[in-house]
């Protein structure tokens, strides 16, 4: 990704709705994963979320990896920043009590490769959060209308459910569900698979 998509990613986030969207998936995020010690996020981008997690549990070690450079150069100093691959870590075994992908999993090439890497880094016990774009939502189709959209140009899988039955093959599902919705510039609470724009499982590794 360009230099120029990361700083308008970073804008979007500095005004309304941004700021509300940003206040409501940090909530869902830190509610499941604020107890973590040591935590990865694949596919952090600039880390906007990573680095406010940080500030608010600055005793959290978080590991940010993503594939792009121009991203990470944008990322904040407060998290360890690391340039790779989600199909391929280079973490040894065990090394993460939990793991996140913020709307990253979906545009990963082989989702199940991530998966199983996953499940190798992460601790026994440990915690995995996928939050995906919800494909059913109206917020869905009318970002991906437009054909300029990096939804779009950038997305790889559509079917989460496909993605949910693979994470419960690999980890024992604790929660999962339908939030956030998004239209005419509003932001709210919903669990409408129709309105809402992420579809979010919370699961742990039990072997």
């Amino acid at each position: 990704m360009k230099n120029s998509q990361a700083k308008n990613y970073l804008k979007f986030y500095e005004k309304s709705p941004g700021r509300e969207i940003f206040r409501k998936e940090l909530k869902i995020i830190e509610s499941r994963l604020g107890d973590c010690k040591h935590l990865l996020s694949v596919g952090c981008g600039p880390a906007v979320f990573e680095g406010k997690l940080k500030a608010l549990h600055d005793e959290m070690e978080i590991v940010g990896l993503d594939a792009s450079r121009e991203m990470l150069e944008l990322a904040p100093e407060s998290i360890d920043r690391v340039y790779g691959d989600g199909q391929s870590m280079n973490f040894n075994d065990e090394t993460f009590d939990c793991i996140l992908y913020l709307t990253s999993l979906e545009f990963i090439d082989d989702y199940k490769k991530a998966i199983k890497e996953s499940e190798r880094v992460i601790k026994r016990n440990g915690k995995i959060l996928v939050m995906m774009l919800n494909p059913a939502s109206d917020y869905f189709a009318e970002k991906y209308s437009n054909k300029d959209s990096y939804i779009r140009k950038n997305i790889k899988h559509k079917d989460v459910k496909a993605i949910r039955d693979y994470i419960a093959s690999r980890f024992s599902i604790k929660s999962e569900g339908y939030y956030l919705g998004i239209k005419d510039g509003k932001v709210y609470d919903t669990s409408d698979p129709k309105e809402a724009s992420l579809y979010v499982v919370e699961a742990i590794k039990n072997e």
